[in-house]
């Protein structure tokens, strides 16, 4: 799924006892979209001696990161060693796996800074345009200029205007989204890792080219983009000859535009640009368990299982492959009526690329439903559930148990959406709600505990997202209800 900080166990209060202990919060009512159901209550006794063999596999994973770089991202070393776990552990109570490839370019953000430094100092927002070149080494620093036009698209645009050494703003035509199509790219899931970005038709980035020519002629070092009233991610891409001489360029929202253009106005202000991508290849696969009869209808149960490379991915997403593996377990042990088929996807973070390599690639005529696991012992956690029918096997547990939880959004940028997309019922559960940066409210830590004004996970998409960096509360509730909801589907 899509931050520097993790979330402490309590002083005094051993691993063991918090595998077993369960959160309390208030009383909520039904409500709608966002709002919390059910009243709190101590898990079941099944969820405690569960747990304790998903951390397990979670350690594993955290050291198998530690032995490889610190991660686990897809097409590297710790992701391969990853997949051999879960396939020797799936082995070893008789399941048939195969792997399915998939491969792609990966474009990795080296350097990705876009900050106002004077009057105000703050992060800004962006995305970063594909195709032009990158900031020299310690990026650009300079003052924020405009254009006469404020597109800057016209050979006249800067003339009579001292721009050389500046960075510019300039407006993107307002008709450039038309055509558009959604994309879904690394550098920013939630923040983070995956985006799903509009990106402008092909044939409508002429004018924004010619704006680029135009401010490196003026002498502009670097320029920002923005579309009047648009406040979603917009993807630029430049790929003809040349392009990669022009100056280095990000996208940010209206809103931010809006502030940098009344601080500029009111007295100035100096933004600093520090942009680099770098293309790759990268060869990964999933890990797919083998159903006895493919034809079958059947429920997925997925979980990806690369990290992003900047960390080990333990919260994202070990706990969730983890949690996946243990669930498969489970199904060996007993047997059921309706068969269940366990996938581990690779390249979740570079745009769910192996579960929409599964859709594009699979039957799907006999898949029934989808149920997504991604980020389930988030150390600040919420219990998030999200879906459009499926759902219901989550939430029918918590209400019989009284515990709490809140609804996220279907689309929620991770790998049920490709199933989404494809007509499929999917379902899913998390400790994020689908936004593992955003921080806690009063409610939510009347709900559940843990800190207001904090995020939910600290450390998503950092180094710190270790084994240390989970709660056993949160996991032990996702885990008691991942195992309900399988036995709903299948018994």
């Amino acid at each position: 799924m899509t931050s520097q900080d993790g979330h402490r166990m309590a002083e005094g209060m051993s691993r063991r006892r918090m595998l077993g202990a369960m959160a309390a919060g208030a009383v909520a009512s039904a409500g709608p979209v966002g709002q919390a159901y059910g009243s709190p209550a101590r898990a079941p006794r099944a969820a405690e001696r569960v747990t304790g063999p998903v951390e397990r596999h979670m350690e594993m994973l955290d050291a198998i990161a530690a032995r490889h770089g610190g991660n686990r991202a897809a097409g590297l070393p710790g992701f391969t060693h990853s997949a051999c776990y879960v396939e020797d552990r799936l082995h070893r109570v008789g399941y048939r796996t195969r792997r399915l490839p998939v491969g792609y370019e990966r474009t990795d953000h080296i350097r990705d800074v876009v900050e106002q430094v004077r009057p105000r100092q703050r992060s800004v927002f962006h995305t970063v345009a594909r195709g032009v070149a990158a900031s020299p080494a310690g990026g650009d620093t300079g003052e924020l200029v405009t254009p006469r036009d404020g597109f800057g698209d016209a050979a006249d645009s800067w003339e009579g205007i001292g721009a050389r050494g500046k960075v510019a703003l300039l407006q993107l035509r307002p008709n450039l989204l038309r055509g558009a199509r959604p994309e879904y790219v690394a550098g920013g899931c939630h923040g983070g890792g995956v985006v799903r970005r509009q990106r402008i038709a092909a044939g409508q980035t002429e004018s924004a080219r010619q704006a680029l020519i135009h401010a490196r002629t003026a002498g502009v070092v670097a320029v920002l983009f923005y579309l009047d009233q648009a406040d979603i991610p917009i993807g630029l891409t430049f790929d003809a000859p040349g392009d990669a001489e022009l100056p280095p360029a990000g996208v940010v929202f209206s809103r931010d535009a809006t502030v940098l253009r009344e601080d500029m106005n009111a007295g100035g202000t100096t933004v600093r640009i520090e942009l680099e991508l770098r293309q790759r290849r990268v060869d990964t696969f999933s890990v797919l368990t083998e159903p006895p009869d493919a034809t079958a209808a059947r429920h997925v149960f997925g979980a990806h299982l690369d990290s992003v490379p900047q960390g080990p991915g333990i919260d994202d997403n070990g706990s969730g492959s983890a949690l996946l593996l243990q669930l498969a377990h489970a199904f060996a042990a007993k047997p059921a009526r309706s068969p269940v088929q366990f996938c581990w996807w690779g390249g979740e973070e570079d745009g769910m690329r192996g579960s929409r390599e599964f859709v594009e690639t699979e039957p799907l005529r006999p898949i029934r439903g989808y149920f997504n696991m991604d980020m389930v012992a988030a150390p600040n956690y919420v219990i998030g559930v999200y879906g459009n029918g499926p759902q219901r096997h989550f939430t029918d547990h918590f209400t019989a148990i009284g515990q709490p939880w809140i609804e996220g959004p279907v689309d929620g940028m991770s790998d049920q959406v490709p199933f989404l997309d494809a007509g499929i019922p999917v379902a899913g559960i998390d400790t994020v709600r689908s936004a593992p940066a955003d921080l806690k409210n009063d409610r939510e830590a009347a709900l559940f505990g843990g800190t207001v004004g904090r995020p939910f996970d600290p450390q998503y998409h950092g180094p710190g997202d270790t084994i240390t960096n989970i709660s056993t509360k949160g996991l032990a509730i996702c885990t008691a209800a991942g195992h309900a909801a399988l036995r709903s589907v299948s018994r």
